[in-house]
């Protein structure tokens, strides 16, 4: 259900912001030290930091539902009211950018008191009732607001509270498969054969009509590992630890299209015209 409420938040913002997911990033991670220091372009934080009940919501007792075709009542408990709290941060180069991108998401969310339902995803389309939403509420501030970003180690910034209310319904018997992803685990040290597995690449991003022009400021994204990099002023990158064999480079920039290039590793250059 939270993975549904993710996309749903995604989809809002990139529509009403607007929100171009090829220049600004929304991300639902952990905005610790270590993820900050990763970004390579502006970005919105929704950082899922509590769930709760909503005790105002709480209703105790039996609700009756009439199965029309076969005219069998069927007897079931009343909802819990649930708070999914979310801490929406915004970060880019610039105080007046991040100020300007938490204004726009702010306007953006203040104006759905409920989401809308063609904007839900998955789970998120079978809710009892309006998906209801509260931003920037008083009440709604986590009273540890400063040791929080000490537990993330990253400095404190400015954000927006956004409460999300859903409904579980406690006679539910889920029966599909939980498939989860392995997780994925950056090592510091290798065993030589792992090694041998993985090898540093270097190349440049040019400009396509005038190969002697090189792109600088480019992010280049090797899509196998998700490790990003931006080009120097020569328009060069690197990456130390790729993959052997298939690899693609995304490549980024301002005001042109995304190139996606494909290599075979060891090649003789990992060179990318846009």
């Amino acid at each position: 259900m939270f993975a549904d409420l993710d996309e749903t938040i995604r989809q809002l913002l990139i529509r009403h912001v607007p929100v171009d997911p090829t220049e600004i990033d929304i991300s639902f991670d952990t905005p610790d030290r270590e993820w900050s220091g990763r970004l390579t372009r502006p970005a919105i934080n929704c950082f899922l930091y509590d769930v709760r009940e909503n005790v105002k919501l709480r209703v105790r007792g039996h609700e009756q539902h009439r199965e029309t075709t076969t005219n069998v009542m069927t007897t079931v408990r009343v909802p819990v009211r649930i708070d999914a709290s979310y801490q929406i941060s915004t970060w880019a180069r610039v105080p007046e950018d991040e100020h300007r991108l938490l204004w726009r998401v702010l306007a953006a969310l203040v104006r759905h008191g409920t989401l809308p339902a063609d904007y839900l995803q998955g789970d998120l389309k079978d809710q009892p009732y309006p998906v209801q939403t509260s931003v920037a509420q008083p009440d709604q501030m986590p009273s540890n607001y400063a040791d929080l970003w000490q537990a993330l180690d990253n400095k404190i910034r400015p954000v927006l509270t956004y409460v999300v209310t859903l409904a579980i319904q406690p006679d539910a018997v889920i029966t599909t498969p939980l498939t989860l992803k392995a997780p994925s685990l950056r090592a510091n040290h290798f065993e030589p054969r792992e090694m041998e597995a993985q090898t540093s690449i270097n190349g440049r991003v040019r400009d396509r009509e005038d190969t002697t022009k090189a792109i600088e400021g480019a992010v280049v994204l090797l899509s196998e590992t998700g490790d990003r990099t931006i080009t120097d002023a020569e328009g060069r990158f690197s990456f130390t630890g790729a993959p052997r064999g298939p690899i693609t480079l995304i490549v980024r920039a301002r005001g042109r299209p995304e190139v996606s290039s494909s290599r075979i590793v060891p090649a003789g250059n990992y060179d990318v015209e846009i």
